[in-house]
């Protein structure tokens, strides 16, 4: 019998060599909040060791359910249910193996306040994009991470960091102010490889300065500065009445995140296949599932592997850090990188997800497509022929913001832009489109073929005109050039303490420069003026191959706030004599027009009819008076 003990203490013994103590790098998320409508919140943790541990909480009013690890025993996933009005402050897990513990860190968090944050975007906003390490410098100590090698920086080097942060967006914000902008759209501010990324081609080294190769979904980019510099940026912006958009991306990771070597599951990354981009195959009802297929799981590039949202645990991490970073930081809004490369069901779900918690949040998704259908079938309020309603509020129109670009460099007619505005009604909700000036991935206006000052500034004031939420460019308000990127990205002139010339103010600035900047000043102060521009119903009034003149009209009161805007073109005079018609059938006699804008153009009332005088190359704003 004791010959037996000895055996069995032996195999025990034994069976327990090579085993090693469980150990944990890292939690996502690290923190909550009680009384959320994600509850329970689902924890996943990467460590060491891990293959069939058992999870328990330190403190008995957190529940923990639904243990999974993977294969490999780097990944542990657990549900962790949280009571209603739970104490803030730290709440530890335990994870168990046979061969030892380790404990999970973890934090109930205080929430930000709802009346300071997460107020949402609107017609009332003209958003500015900044792309924050071309913008301003404002902490030359995160210039040069430890790990960074030298060639990853360098303004002389356009595809290098370059040294902008969140403290130079902050110490501009007087500038945005003095423009007129209320909400700001910055590029992914999630932490980034610091290194540079080496290849033979003549664009190497570049690096992933832009933001979208995102190696840590919880990581603040450690030169842009901390999560506090980016608390206190959004926080000045709130102070000065600015919202600040945080631009995502949920469909791909860059190549060094941990997850491609490693990843929770299996089939937690796509297997390597280049996206198709044959994007109509997501619009049309016949196409094949294996064309949806390429486009829904190909990688973006081969340096962007791509998620698989078909996984329901990938989809939960993804939707989790939506919410997480909305209430870390009190955010007003979310753009999302390259939605449509992501199943409908998870933009539904995402979309959903936002909106229980914060209602008055606002997400826009990025279908750069030329497509008015295509993009209005991505838009929420309307289930597509898949039986799914994506919930998401706003998308842009690439469509009329390119056709806007060709008019206004002489490549069409004018009547092209109301071409493109007769497909308004596919929208469900046009109000809720956003019509970009310009963005990082295109050629800045000036530098296209036909471009000049004259058509930069019509450009400018048809995007600020027309219906839906204005997005400009930082730099299109002082005439920048750039063409394919990264001439496109260059540094905005007096960010930097070294600059030559400080654009930022207006001694800095040329005569052109500024004429510009004050031109995009005046037209956003009229929409600020005007509901009319901001929400009014756009009826057309005259179009040619040289000029469209549109009513932009708002029920208010007795009859409304109306707004006529007139567009030439054409390097000639135009006069143009029409028939007088506002909505609800005002009397010519009863009526006065007003000017508005400074583009030089006139009109009259001439008993029952309405004549412009318009110069060439003007854009022209007249209010109806009752």
């Amino acid at each position: 019998m004791k010959a037996k003990f000895v055996i069995l203490l032996i195999l025990f013994f034994c069976a327990g060599i090579g085993a090693q103590t469980p150990s944990i790098e890292k939690v996502e998320p690290p923190n909550w909040w009680a009384n959320h409508t994600i509850d329970p919140v689902r924890l996943l943790a990467r460590g060491k060791n891990l293959k069939g541990a058992s999870v328990r909480s330190l403190q008995k009013n957190l529940g923990v359910s639904n243990i999974r690890t993977n294969e490999s025993g780097t990944y542990i996933f657990f549900d962790v249910k949280i009571p209603k009005n739970t104490v803030v402050g730290r709440y530890d897990f335990e994870v168990s193996t046979s061969a030892g513990k380790a404990r999970i860190p973890f934090e109930i968090s205080p929430p930000l306040a709802d009346q300071k944050n997460f107020q949402g975007i609107s017609n009332d906003d003209v958003i500015y994009l900044i792309m924050p390490d071309r913008f301003s410098n404002g902490d030359t100590s995160n210039d040069a991470p430890d790990d960074a090698p030298a060639s990853a920086n360098g303004r002389g080097n356009p595809r290098a960091w370059h040294g902008g942060d969140f403290k130079g967006v902050t110490g501009k914000l007087p500038y945005l102010k003095e423009l007129g902008i209320t909400a700001i759209w910055l590029t992914p501010w999630y932490d980034n490889p610091n290194t540079a990324n080496e290849c033979d081609k003549p664009w190497c080294p570049y690096t992933n300065y832009h933001g979208y190769h995102v190696i840590d979904y919880y990581g603040v980019e450690d030169r842009f500065g901390t999560m506090a510099d980016l608390r206190e940026m959004v926080e000045a912006a709130h102070k000065m009445g600015i919202k600040v958009i945080q631009d995502q991306v949920a469909n791909h990771v860059g190549l060094p995140h941990p997850w491609i070597k490693d990843p929770p599951l299996k089939n937690w990354i796509n297997p390597k296949k280049l996206n198709s981009f044959n994007n109509s195959v997501l619009l049309s009802p016949n196409a094949s599932l294996e064309e949806r297929d390429l486009l829904l799981n190909g990688w973006f590039v081969d340096l962007l592997p791509d998620n698989n949202h078909f996984e329901p645990e990938v989809s939960k991490y993804q939707i989790q850090n939506a919410v997480w970073w909305i209430g870390m930081t009190g955010i007003d809004g979310i753009r999302q990188d390259t939605i449509q490369y992501m199943p409908r069901e998870f933009i539904r779900d995402w979309s959903v997800a936002i909106k229980k918690q914060y209602p008055g949040f606002w997400m826009v998704g990025e279908i750069f497509e030329e497509d008015s259908a295509q993009t209005a079938f991505f838009q929420g309020g309307k289930t597509g022929w898949d039986g799914i309603d994506t919930k998401l509020p706003a998308v842009f129109d690439f469509k009329l913001w390119r056709t806007s670009q060709q008019v206004f460099t002489g490549n069409k007619p004018a009547r092209a832009l109301r071409d493109i505005l007769k497909y308004d009604g596919l929208y469900p909700d046009i109000n809720n489109v956003v019509l970009l000036e310009n963005n990082h991935d295109t050629d800045r206006f000036m530098s296209l073929k036909g471009a000049t000052k004259e058509g930069a500034k019509l450009h400018t004031a048809f995007v600020l005109a027309t219906r839906g939420i204005p997005q400009l460019y930082y730099g299109e308000e002082i005439l920048m050039t750039g063409g394919h990127d990264p001439d496109n990205r260059k540094d905005f002139p007096g960010g930097w303490k070294e600059d030559r010339t400080n654009k930022f103010a207006k001694s800095g600035r040329t005569k052109n420069e500024e004429e510009m900047f004050a031109w995009t000043q005046q037209w956003i102060k009229l929409r600020k003026e005007n509901p009319a521009l901001r929400r009014g119903k756009t009826i057309d009034l005259y179009y040619d191959d040289d000029a469209y003149i549109f009513t932009r009209f708002y029920p208010r009161d007795s009859w409304g706030n109306i707004v006529m805007v007139a567009l030439n073109a054409s390097d000639k005079p135009k006069k143009i004599e029409k028939n007088f018609f506002v909505p609800g059938n005002i009397n010519a006699r009863n009526v006065s027009i007003e000017k508005l804008s400074t583009g030089g153009g006139n009109s009259m009332l001439r008993e029952n009819r309405i004549v412009f005088e318009l110069p060439p190359k003007s854009a022209s704003a007249f209010r109806v008076a009752y």
